[in-house]
């Protein structure tokens, strides 16, 4: 299938849209929740529109690489972008510290917290043959399951 202006043009718009509004709403932490995963996917279908939108105007782009104002541009995008990175490194989101806390927690503890107990916790597991055996925090399970993370947590939240 030939790239075609018609389609990608709408969708690009469209998508651009959508990314820069559910972008909004988690800066002001509106529908958290709920905006994440579109924001995340879409985010995903704008790249790939942005590269066919770039394939097919190649010609007319070009010429802006040769205009005096695209290193001072690409310069401050990246710096930008860096010092955004620096802070968030620097003062981590409140969300990942405690995630990061309660995943290296004693089991027990998190078991409380997750209001879950132990038995229970262990039946979930091994549905998906992931054992707690002598694990002492959530990490420890899987990373003595070769398991995933994501797959501990979900079964253990459901």
């Amino acid at each position: 299938m030939k790239l075609n202006r018609n389609y990608v043009t709408p969708f690009i718009s469209l998508i651009f849209l959508v990314v820069g509004i559910s972008g909004l709403l988690m800066f002001f932490h509106l529908f958290d929740g709920y905006t994440e995963v579109v924001h995340e996917y879409l985010g995903v279908t704008f790249v790939a529109c942005a590269i066919f939108h770039i394939i097919l105007n190649w010609r007319g782009l070009k010429s802006h690489f040769g205009k005096k104002v695209f290193i001072p541009a690409l310069l401050g995008v990246l710096t930008i972008s860096a010092i955004l990175i620096v802070l968030e490194k620097m003062n981590p989101p409140v969300d990942m510290i405690i995630i990061n806390k309660i995943i290296k927690a004693p089991i027990t503890d998190v078991f409380k917290v997750l209001e879950i107990d132990y038995s229970e916790a262990s039946k979930r597991l091994e549905t998906k043959n992931i054992v707690i055996g002598n694990s002492k925090t959530l990490e420890d399970i899987w990373i003595n399951n070769e398991s995933d993370p994501e797959v501990v947590i979900d079964l253990l939240v459901e």
